[in-house]
């Protein structure tokens, strides 16, 4: 026999007091009935995790295309960027081609002053009539080569600074664009790892939810009878 019909025998010919059997009922009923409440707790307060949980799923979801919108972003600005640094070397190509034009200007001019001494000396029996042409000749060919040597240091002075900024523009852009590449990249890893753990814990909370589901409905099976006479 159980403790439970044990505490029943008072009966005068050997049954159940019924307001025993009554008394057990009714704790038995309100035990349930608190056992249900907390699983129904606890199935709520589960239910508003996963909703949170997925809720954080979907912001992930949009910052990681966010993060890859701008990635893509990134590398068609860089790829921008070498097309300019490109044009760039093509102008910096002409400009040494009109640099080298003007050395061979100066050494026509070179050539011409040469020229002008050779008719110079040529003409030195009639130095008397010729001095002014020969200091004329002389002088405009002085400041032909001066105007040229000065032409030729502007612009190789020019082009000298025009391809050092360029150059520093270009590698302080690249450093910029693998940098940004470089945190996008870190970024796109860390909400991988977040999608995952998140995916780990709705599998975690749905077999949770499974158990619970479970134990309520073994809770809350019919009960068996119990035995009103002793035989």
């Amino acid at each position: 026999m159980s403790a439970t019909e044990l505490q029943f025998r008072t009966a005068t010919f050997g049954g159940f007091q019924k307001q025993d059997v009554l008394s057990y009922i009714e704790s038995s009923n309100q035990t349930h009935l608190e056992k249900l409440a907390q699983l129904q707790r606890e199935r709520d307060e589960l239910a508003a995790e996963k909703e949170e949980l997925a809720a954080q799923a979907g912001q992930a979801k949009e910052q990681a295309e966010m993060l890859a919108k701008e990635k893509e972003a990134l590398t068609a600005q860089l790829d921008e960027a070498r097309k300019e640094a490109d044009a760039l070397r093509a102008q910096l190509t002409q400009v040494r081609g009109e640099a080298e034009q003007t050395a061979a200007q100066l050494t026509d001019a070179n050539a011409r002053l040469a020229q002008a001494e050779r008719d110079a000396a040529a003409y030195q029996q009639v130095k008397d009539r010729t001095a002014g042409i020969e200091l004329e000749a002389h002088c405009r060919a002085q400041e032909v080569q001066q105007e040229a040597e000065e032409k030729v240091r502007r612009a190789h002075t020019e082009v000298t600074q025009w391809l050092h900024k360029v150059q520093a523009g270009y590698d302080l852009l690249r450093s910029d664009m693998d940098g940004a590449i470089s945190r996008t990249g870190q970024e796109l890893d860390k909400l991988h790892q977040m999608l995952e753990q998140l995916s780990s814990n709705f599998s975690s909370q749905d077999e949770h939810l499974r158990k619970l589901a479970q134990d309520c409905a073994d809770q809350f099976a019919p009960p068996a009878p119990l035995p009103l006479d002793e035989k």
